[in-house]
């Protein structure tokens, strides 16, 4: 999660024209009426329109929760056909951005810390195996090119099996196993880390601290897992992840790097109340995760820290008529118990506590024009030797806080143009000379626009 600068200086013309172009023919698709019916394989495998689904994409409806939580597998029958891949589950996405940060110039500032920065670029594009598999089973996985890195990598691995059951109380209770690639990837809320708000990541920059089931380990580890929701009112999860870097699980890790390395097994568990009514949605969960990572993934004999995280959050969703409304709140407090860093010296402290803080607000008219506000904070120890003292990036502590404003328009239910500002008040710990070169933390706002077209 990311983003940065107001716009100091107009953009040049000719790196303009992609973007603008990609925005006048997704604007221009809104003209025609049919364009709505040209939606991704999930929509096309159900019949239904992307809105039975989602408020706005990636946000699940209770409908979209049911259809996860079910296999991907409900279908309308297998004769129907409302686009020219007919029922295979394949889907393709293009996404088209640009950022510019506000200050890239401070002292010690050098242009690789700031990859794609002021460029109009393809962002990502990739392919979905989303939908059906068997009757009971079906999958969600992502492989695209991430056009900040440069490389084609695994995104998103989520395939699963699941079945109904009324023995526990008469109450029907929905289960299945899993294999995926991230903590939270099969979370159904959008208030976990994978799913949640601002949904893009950009090219601005990112602090240094970052808990471990907050996507730091996204593609680097894979493994089985098993759910259940009960009435639809409890849902609980357990799975455990191993690396993707060795093993049977190295393609739910392609193209990813494995900068951390898990050491034997992590489990990831997950519970959570939820209740609908009428238009109204509630959720309240606790979620978290264990691990092992190597100090040094390129000397393993430093030997590894153990990160135990625990989060909790809560969703509430509004889905009534024309308007719709969504909030989001999660917090994570992670321990560290720093052994090998330390003896290596590279910490500081033996141990650590990083707390990170989220919440956000929507608001959307018709599912077609809308937007987010999103407040963050992590604070923990201060630390010099494990987040370092250097230009841009460095700091005692790797703590940041800010808020973001997100502008959405969709003129049809498959493309989204965005406009995003985030503003920090502290980054890396301090809102001024936060890095001891004089760079301050509103050098790091930033402001981004993207095309998010799927199809």
């Amino acid at each position: 999660m990311k983003t940065s600068r107001f716009l100091q200086h107009g953009y040049a013309a000719a790196r303009s024209a992609v973007l603008f172009s990609v925005f006048v023919a997704a604007g221009a698709l809104g003209m025609y009426p049919n364009a709505a019916q040209a939606v991704p394989s999930m929509a096309r495998q159900t019949g239904m329109q992307c809105a039975a689904c989602h408020t706005v994409f990636p946000e699940l409806t209770s409908f979209g929760r049911q259809f996860k939580l079910r296999g991907y597998s409900m279908s309308v029958p297998k004769d129907r056909s409302d686009s020219i891949f007919g029922n295979v589950p394949i889907s393709a996405l293009l996404q088209v951005s640009r950022n510019t940060t506000h200050n890239v110039s401070t002292p010690g500032a050098e242009s690789e810390q700031f990859p794609r920065d002021r460029e109009t670029i393809v962002q990502a594009a990739g392919l979905y195996y989303g939908g059906k598999i068997t009757d009971k089973s079906g999958g969600l996985v992502q492989y695209f090119y991430d056009g900040i890195e440069k490389k084609w990598a695994m995104e998103m691995f989520d395939v699963r099996w699941a079945d109904t059951t009324t023995a526990l109380g008469g109450k029907e209770t929905i289960f299945g196993f899993t294999l995926s690639n991230n903590p939270t990837v099969t979370d159904i809320y959008n208030s976990t880390p994978q799913w949640s708000f601002p949904h893009t990541e950009t090219a601005a920059l990112m602090s240094n601290a970052q808990a471990a089931i907050d996507m730091r380990l996204a593609g680097r580890v894979g493994g089985p897992g098993v759910y259940a929701m009960w009435n639809d009112l409890l849902y609980g999860e357990l799975a455990l992840y191993r690396t993707t870097k060795t093993g049977a699980l190295r393609p739910l890790g392609w193209g990813v790097e494995k900068d951390d390395l898990v050491r034997d097994t992590a489990p990831y568990w997950r519970m959570a109340l939820q209740r609908d009514f009428g238009s109204h949605f509630f959720s309240v969960g606790t979620y978290g995760l264990s691990a092992r990572i190597y100090t040094d993934a390129k000397d393993q004999s430093l030997g590894t820290d153990r990160f135990r995280d625990f989060a909790i959050d809560g969703q509430y969703q509004f889905t009534g008529g024309d308007h719709l409304v969504s909030a989001q709140a999660t917090q994570i407090r992670e321990k560290q118990k720093l052994d090998a860093a330390f003896a290596a010296g590279l910490a500081s402290n033996p141990s650590n506590t990083l707390r990170t803080t989220r919440a956000d607000v929507h608001y959307w008219y018709k599912r077609a024009v809308g937007g987010g506000f999103g407040m963050f904070s992590t604070t923990g120890d201060a630390d010099p030797l494990k987040y370092m003292m250097q230009p841009v990036m460095g700091s005692a502590m790797g703590n940041p806080k800010g808020w973001m404003i997100d502008l959405n328009y969709l003129p049809v239910q498959s493309v989204k143009l965005a406009l995003r500002y985030t503003a920090y008040t502290e980054f890396n710990g301090a809102g001024t000379n936060y890095d001891g070169f004089g760079r301050n933390a509103k050098d790091n706002n930033s402001l981004f626009l993207l095309a998010w077209l799927m199809f």
